[in-house]
Formats: structure tokens, sequence, C-alpha cells
């Protein structure tokens, strides 16, 4: 065909030549099958022309060509936008060069010790990039060419990209001085869904890989001891893998609208088969994201002596949903280290910067015969290939129960004396509220919570007013408000009234109080502070304003309010969220801790706690349902206050946690030191750390007494 061909500036290099190619091809199809149409000629023409290294850049490219499509316009060809959502459906997210040779050299240290080739395998291997990374390690490793063809193994589901990771891995080859054809790589590098299908121990539920008869040489080994859930016989040697990371259920708002054809059925599909087939029993439940899956595969692919290197969300470490798979993991021996990565940048094109990750790193499979061993963990590495240095410590499987009791999620200590301080804190002081780890059911529960999610911005938006009305009070939102300040936040108007029925409906108990106790449910670990609780007055709530409710309230947000039971939350804290789950397995000081005879006044440490509270609070007429609940308590509210004086109580309850909560004045000093971006706004504001001096001037007098 003979069409007029426009290329954007920014869309030379491999995009060029796929629209180039796209000309030669009828333009009557489906504009995505047009595009893979084209991607594939004109890897088929570099190939013919013998340039093997735009072939390989076709390949490393694929998950850029995948935002375009071809199309006319102005009466020439031009390849046209089409944003994010054919490239997340494919999972076309290729590792980054330095990703991908790190997690090489991760899971191929060297070679083993009989001098024999590893096998390897990506089981998402999308266009190479980690395979391409593997073959390059096992060159450098002295591996010849002849016999690193023969040790590459790959699955993705997306044919086009199993197409092309043939094409660039024989490229590879053959610029190595080992003459290779693509197709002589037909039976390793193959199209397939690496989740589901059969194995030895379970029928398909679905249409995926059959692993074992696609790699019988590997995975159907006699005499090879079987993993005990597949069945499978033998195992990689080395798994390099940067799984998809999308969720399998597919919520609208996710896309934007831009669902593309069939996505609903086909991962409802794939989740079914996830469920049903007992193929993942570590991670097949629940609101699925197929990272987990794929991690457990990987785990269940490797040979008992074998190593994989993994990139995955940072979540990995801190969400529910990976918890049974990391303390299996631990139990099992096969965790070896655990790197949380906060990157200075976006580390995939076109995702945010804010996503952390994690490299995990697996030492023998299930069919191993191990004894439960340490993990190696860090937490906020800037990239892969930094050392660790002070920040790795280690992680034996017991401590996970220890640090987070009821999910059995992983701590996130920055260092290992933070591991030694937050350990020892959980061992003197018990967590807010203790559940059965198998049935979930609260088993301890001192301070009588209860957790309450309030109205859904989206679910319940029907019954939002844009205005003031009778019947209606405002709608109350983490923006709203600040530490023990509900008028605190970055903003003071309202945006929505809600019928005062519907509060009373879906938490009319707690409004019976005559006010309502929250916390802002959306904040990082490097924000000043992450645990921002405050009092409100009876309104309507938003859900970033989740609802505390005790029955010794008051006493419940001051210990919550302090920097040492923040500092506590943030050790098992990732992410935007803080969960109910995470603050239930803070360490706070119960109840009868309080009604001790106080040591620094007349009376009990409760009653010197909620004195210093009234002064912490940011007052208005609002919370006179807190002002009569704190006087039946015997506590007068007082005065107007100074800032100084308000930040002078807030140190004094800082302070007489830190002394509840066990902490010597080193471990004191270490804590605060952590908090570095409330440092940063102290210095700021105040020209010195003045949070911190207060701090421990209150600490010093309350020892001393």
């Amino acid at each position: 065909m003979n069409r007029r061909v426009r290329v954007a500036p920014e869309l030379t290099g491999p995009a060029g030549l796929v629209l180039a190619a796209a000309a030669e091809i009828a333009g009557d199809l489906d504009p995505q099958l047009w595009r893979d149409q084209a991607v594939l000629l004109a890897v088929e023409k570099a190939w013919q022309a013998g340039d093997m290294v735009t072939v390989g850049a076709l390949a490393g490219g694929y998950d850029a060509l995948l935002l375009y499509v071809p199309a006319e316009s102005g009466g020439a060809l031009t390849l046209q936008p089409i944003g994010n959502a054919e490239r997340r459906h494919r999972g076309a997210f290729s590792t980054p060069a330095v990703y991908a040779d790190s997690l090489a050299r991760r899971a191929i240290p060297a070679l083993p010790a009989d001098g024999r080739t590893p096998t390897v395998v990506d089981p998402a291997c999308g266009a190479g990039n980690l395979l391409r990374a593997a073959l390059a390690r096992l060159l450098s490793l002295d591996v010849p060419p002849e016999e690193a063809i023969w040790a590459l193994h790959g699955v993705d589901a997306d044919p086009v990209a199993a197409s092309l990771a043939r094409s660039a891995l024989a490229a590879d080859l053959s610029l190595a001085g080992r003459p290779t054809e693509p197709a002589e790589l037909e039976h390793r590098i193959v199209a397939g869904d690496g989740l589901s299908g059969a194995t030895p121990n379970q029928a398909a539920a679905g249409a995926g890989l059959t692993w074992h008869e696609a790699f019988p040489a590997v995975l159907d080994v006699e005499g090879a001891e079987p993993e005990p859930v597949t069945g499978w016989r033998g195992g990689f040697d080395v798994i390099v893998a940067n799984p998809p990371w999308e969720r399998l259920k597919v919520h609208a708002r996710d896309w934007g609208g831009a669902i593309p054809v069939g996505l609903r059925d086909h991962r409802a599909g794939t989740a079914r088969a996830l469920r049903d087939a007992g193929r993942h029993p570590l991670t097949g439940a629940g609101e699925l994201n197929a990272y987990l899956p794929f991690v457990e595969t990987c785990w269940r692919l490797l040979a008992p002596e074998g190593r994989a290197a993994l990139l995955v969300p940072a979540g990995i470490a801190s969400d529910r949903s990976a918890a049974r798979l990391l303390e299996a993991l631990c139990n099992a021996g096969s965790l070896g280290r655990l790197h949380l990565i906060e990157p200075r940048g976006p580390i995939f094109a076109g995702v945010s910067g804010r996503v952390g990750v994690a490299v995990v790193e697996l030492r023998g499979g299930p069919a191993a015969a191990k004894e439960p061993t340490q993990a190696e963990v860090a937490v906020g590495l800037a990239g892969p290939d930094q050392p660790p240095g002070e920040r790795s410590w280690q992680l034996p499987a017991h401590l996970l129960r220890v640090l987070n009791p009821n999910t059995a999620t992983a701590p996130l200590f920055a260092s290992a004396t933070d591991a030694t301080i937050v350990t020892e804190a959980h061992r003197r002081t018990p967590v807010l509220l203790r559940r059965d780890p198998l049935t979930a059911v609260p088993s301890s529960d001192p301070w009588q919570l209860r957790l309450v999610t309030p109205l859904h911005m989206t679910r319940d938006a029907r019954h939002f007013r844009s205005a003031p009305g009778e019947g209606l009070v405002p709608l109350w939102e983490a923006k709203h408000c600040a530490m023990l300040d509900p008028k605190g936040g970055s903003t003071t108007a309202p945006r929505y009234w809600v019928p005062m029925e519907l509060v009373r409906e879906r938490y009319g108990d707690l409004c019976d109080r005559g006010w309502l106790a929250g916390y802002r449910n959306v904040s990082t670990t490097v924000a000043p502070r992450t645990l921002l609780p405050t009092p409100l007055p009876v309104v309507a709530v938003g859900n970033s304003l989740p609802l505390i409710s005790a029955e010794r309230l008051p006493l419940l947000l001051a210990a919550l309010s302090t920097l040492p039971v923040d500092y506590l939350l943030r050790q098992k804290h990732a992410g935007a969220n803080v969960n109910f789950f995470k603050l239930e397995q803070v360490p706070v000081p119960p109840p009868e801790a309080y009604d001790q005879p106080s040591p620094w006044s007349d009376g009990t440490i409760a009653q010197w706690v909620l004195n210093r509270f009234a002064r912490a609070v940011v007052w208005s007429g609002e919370l006179d349902g807190l002002a009569a609940e704190l006087r039946t308590s015997g506590v007068e509210l007082p005065g107007p206050l100074s800032a100084e004086e308000v930040a002078l109580a807030r140190a004094e309850l800082d302070a007489a946690h830190a002394v509840l909560l066990g902490f010597d004045r080193i471990e004191l000093v270490h804590l605060i030191g952590t908090f570095t971006a409330l440092r940063r706004q102290d210095e700021m504001r105040h020209g010195g750390w003045v949070t911190a001096e207060r701090l421990l001037r209150a600490y010093d007098r309350l020892k001393a007494e």
C-alpha cells in the first residue's frame, strides 16, 4: 500500500518503524489488531535486514507502543494516543534496565557448584526484558551462548509479547555469537496464562498453561520430590519476574471509563479459576490482585535449591491479602530478602512515582526441607542496588505474630534499632485489639473498641446536598481536620450536607454520646504525622475520616494523639491508607494502666492525662458534648490558650506515653528523630526542632518525679 506517513517528533525510533509497517497493512482492521500486526511486521523486517539491535529496541519499547494505534488523519497515517487501558490490560510495563539487571544478579549470584547451566524462567515475561537480563548475566558468568539458549523459558498471556520475547532473545544470542532463529525458542517461550491450567494435582479450572506438559524436562522429572500443592516434580533453578499488578475485579473508576472490550469477563473468569482450582491456597481468595498469585506460582515453580528475584508492589509487606503467603514463605525458610524501595521518581513510564516497590528474593521452593530462617528486610531504599547498610534488619518467622498478631503482616522498620525498640514495646504492651488469627473474632479488647466506616463518598453520594437546609448536617472530611482539631485542616467549609436521619441510621448510637471521634485515614510515613485523631461534633462524616468508639474514648483519643503511638503505627504502615487492621495492632497502654496512682500529681494517671488532653484539644462550641463528658470525669476545660500552651500540653502527653510504653531516653531520642518531615516543618516555622525539645524536657521532668 502507498500511504503518506506522518511521525510526530516524539514518536521516532521503534514507533516510527511500527508506523511505517502499519502503512503496508490494510487499514480496515480493528485498531488494536492493526497496531499488533504492525509491531510484528516491523520486527520481521528488522530481522530480515539483520538489524538485531532494532529487534531488541522494538521489544524494549513494546509497552510504550501499546499507548498508540495507527489512524488516518488529514490524509496521512499517524499514531494516535489511546490512553493506558490496553497497556494495563496486557500488563505491559517493561522492567527498567537497572531493575532488570539487579534482579538477574540477585537470582544468579553465581553458577551452581556442579558447573551446570541453571534453568531460568519468567512466568509473566512480556516482551522479554527480564529474560534478556538473565541471559546477559549467564553470558557474563562465562556460560557459552550455545548452552544459555537451552536455559531460557518464558510464559506470557499476550501472544504478541511472547513473539517479541523470542525475537529479542534470538537477536541477543546472535549478537553473542550463536546465530539463533526465533523459531528455536518457540517451545520454551510460549503464550499462555501462567496462573490457571491443570497441574498433576488439580484439574484445569481455566484455559491456562499446563506447566508440566509445556516444560516436562523441568517440571516432570522422574524421582524428584513433588511440590506439595501442585504436584510438579523438579523446578526451575532461577526465576525472575515482574508480574502484572492489576486487581482482577474491574472497577470503572479505575479505568476512567475506558475499559478494554471483554476485560470484565476475562478477569472474572481468571478470578474464578484462581479461587476454584486450589493451585493458590495462600493467595486465591478475596479481591485478588494478580501479582500475589504470581508470587505464589513462582515459589511453587522453584527448585529445592533454586533462587528467585521478583519485583512487586510494596504492599506485599503490609497488605492483609499478602499476609498468608508472607508467613508461609518465612515459616518455610524461603524468604531470603525483602527490600522495599521508595523511588525518587517514577519507575515505570506513566506510573506515579509515589508507587513503592519491593524486591523479593526467594531461596528454595516448598518441596525443600528447610528450617525457618531469618529474612533480611530493608525499608526506604532509593534503588535496587543501594546497599542496605544500617537499614537492614533480620525478620525471624515467629516475629510476624509478635508484631502483627492479627494479620502476620510484616513490620516496616527503617533500621535494626527500630526493630529492637518496637519488638520490645510489643512484648511489654498489648495491642489495641487482638483477634483470633483463625476466626478474626476479638480475643482481647480492653478498650471495648469499635472502628466504624462512616458514609461512602461514592455509594452514598445520592444523599448529599450542596447547600444547608432543614434537617441537614454538614459532611466532615479528612481535609477539614488536624490533630485534635476538627477545624484545623486545609479546608474549613463543608462541601455537602446530609440528612441527620441518615447519620443516625448509619452510626446513631455513636451520636448519642453527644460527640464523635475519628482519624484521618489517608496519610504516609513521610508526612509530618501519620496518625491524626480528632474529636468531632455530631455531623455526617465521609469515609476518609473513620470513626472510633470506646468506653473511655477521651482517654483513648489522648493516647492515639501522641508521638510514641504514632511512631509504633508507622512501623506497620505503607502506602496511603491507615487501615483499621493497622490501627488495631498498635501497642497502646490498656485502660487499667491509667488507673494507677499518678507519680506526677495527686489522683490517677488517667486524671493527669485527661487534664492535659483538655488543654491539647483545639476547642469550639460545637464540642460541648466532649466538654460535658470531661467535666463528668472531674476535668475542667481551661480558658483560651496560646498555641505554645497547647503545644506544651501535647508534649506532656507525648512524654507520659513514652513512660507508659516503657521507652528510655535514648529510645525516645531515636523515636523523635524518625519524624524527619516534622523536624523540617518545625525548622521552617520556628527556626529549630522545638517539638523534640519540648518532648525531651517534659520527659525529663516526668522521669525525675
